[in-house]
């Protein structure tokens, strides 16, 4: 066995304490990255829940995407469009009239309670 002489020993602790620096910078780096990936993808997660609710519809998806980045707390957005109710979803439209020839007897029953079977 070699014996390593207290020269060459303080030579390797100083090149070992180099390279955990080193690992630990790359750590955060990269640590910080994933994190910013995560968010990234939580943004846009929220920005395709508004579009799917209607929310913000005078917003493009990505000037959505752009605002949920400024957002400094995504939990309270995040909530409050869970909470949110859906915009714009429209039942019927203004030509929709009851009674219309091409309703089927049950749609008219259903819109005007009576039974065109009867009329």
């Amino acid at each position: 066995m070699n014996k390593i002489s207290s020269k060459d020993a303080a030579s390797l602790l100083k090149q070992a304490g180099a390279a955990l620096v080193q690992v630990a910078k790359e750590r955060d780096t990269l640590r910080e990255k994933v994190a910013t990936f995560q968010r990234d993808q939580r943004v846009v997660k929220i920005a395709r829940d508004m579009e799917e609710k209607g929310l913000s519809s005078d917003l493009t998806f990505e000037q959505k995407v752009a605002a949920m980045k400024e957002a400094k707390n995504l939990d309270v957005t995040e909530e409050a469009i869970k909470l949110a109710a859906p915009q714009g979803r429209v039942l019927g439209n203004l030509g929709d009239m009851p009674g219309g020839g091409d309703a089927s007897a049950f749609e008219h029953y259903i819109v005007t309670g009576e039974d065109p079977s009867e009329g």
